[in-house]
């Protein structure tokens, strides 16, 4: 019920409220359950983490979602799942927790995660691990109708060191920023479900609060647009599924072997995730 929650008080409020939802969202809640009950290889997810059921009562991804709305979306994730990975590749997941997609260098791999971090921001995720298991970066995502991922959160490091860590990565990445790799990930699971690639406007990602800036540290809609984003009609920014180079002629030369590299990694992820999932 109360997530990794410490504080007494918060946990007091969590207790009231979750009672009050409960009481409140019971047609949801039955719906939910029956649709648990219809696809029994995704209640492993709510036995695991109990938590997640929470995601139903209060937010998912989608701060504007009505509970009928979370309830189709939270369904819609599981099935979209299924129908573009398949059966096979979601009882892995499930079992496992994270499968890896793409080895991008010797020491970093892209992973697809249950997400672990906030069931509020989606059932999934991608993160980029080091072969200790480390991640520098995490990325939430759900399905939405005709074929759409919805990237409903981004979250680096914590710590004293994570600017170390991300400046480390950034060097074994050749060149390029974990924050920026991790869309580049997206792009490529996109690309290879041929599905369109939306991310959360700043408003109404699920962590957002007109008075508390605390939870989120950067500003999403600036983030999207520095990814060639572009605001659509449905409240969403719709990403590009090619992945930005440079011609080598216009690099200096003293980097371009640092830039092959970089397009090596870039092409021999696509193919990777395409064989993950197409195999």
């Amino acid at each position: 019920m109360y997530g990794r929650e410490r504080r007494l008080g918060k946990r007091i409020r969590s207790f009231f409220r979750y009672h009050f939802y409960t009481q409140r969202y019971k047609a949801e809640i039955r719906e939910f359950l029956q649709y648990l009950q219809q696809h029994p290889q995704w209640q492993p997810v709510f036995e695991q983490n109990g938590y997640r059921f929470n995601a139903l009562l209060a937010k998912f991804c989608d701060r504007r979602f009505s509970a009928q709305e979370r309830l189709s979306a939270i369904k819609y994730t599981f099935d979209g799942a299924e129908q573009h990975w398949g059966n096979e590749i979601c009882r892995r997941l499930v079992t496992r927790q994270s499968l890896l997609l793409a080895q991008l260098t010797e020491d970093w791999g892209a992973y697809l995660n249950i997400n672990a971090i906030d069931p509020f921001e989606g059932f999934f995720s991608l993160n980029i691990k080091n072969l200790d298991g480390r991640s520098v970066y995490d990325a939430s995502f759900t399905f939405l109708p005709d074929n759409r991922i919805l990237i409903a959160s981004v979250q680096g490091p914590k710590g004293e060191d994570a600017q170390e860590w991300v400046k480390t990565a950034t060097k074994q990445l050749h060149g390029v920023r974990p924050m920026y790799m991790i869309v580049n990930v997206f792009k490529s699971l996109a690309d290879a479900l041929d599905c369109e690639l939306l991310g959360i406007a700043h408003k109404n990602q699920a962590k957002y609060r007109w008075n508390d800036h605390s939870k989120l540290l950067f500003n999403y809609d600036e983030f999207w647009r520095e990814n060639e984003g572009e605001p659509n009609e449905n409240g969403y920014w719709r990403l590009p599924l090619e992945i930005e180079r440079k011609p080598l002629e216009e690099i200096q030369s003293k980097k371009r072997s640092m830039y092959r590299k970089r397009y090596d990694m870039f092409d021999d992820m696509r193919r990777s995730v395409r064989a993950f999932f197409h195999k």
